[in-house]
């Protein structure tokens, strides 16, 4: 079964768990810069924009590590049916 990224921004806390489980997970170092997913803090309004780098593997990770539920992973069925 096929499996989608939905995001929810507006729950973002800025925490970075997303970022630094990829970091850690594809570069083996827990540097934010070497992550495929960036956490940007909106410093008029204070929300945080999620942002994925073209070479994003879509593995779900960071979604898995989210603890505001802002990142979740879910099973996008058979065509919509």
């Amino acid at each position: 079964m096929a499996r989608r990224m939905v995001m929810a921004p507006k729950k973002c806390t800025g925490c970075t768990s997303c970022s630094l489980t990829c970091a850690i997970t594809y570069n083996n170092e827990f540097d934010l810069k070497k992550s495929h997913v960036q956490v940007k803090k909106n410093d008029l309004d204070g929300t945080f924009n999620i942002i994925f780098s073209s070479t994003c593997l879509s593995c779900g990770k960071c979604a898995e590590v989210c603890p505001s539920g802002c990142l979740s992973i879910i099973d996008s069925g058979n065509g919509g049916k």
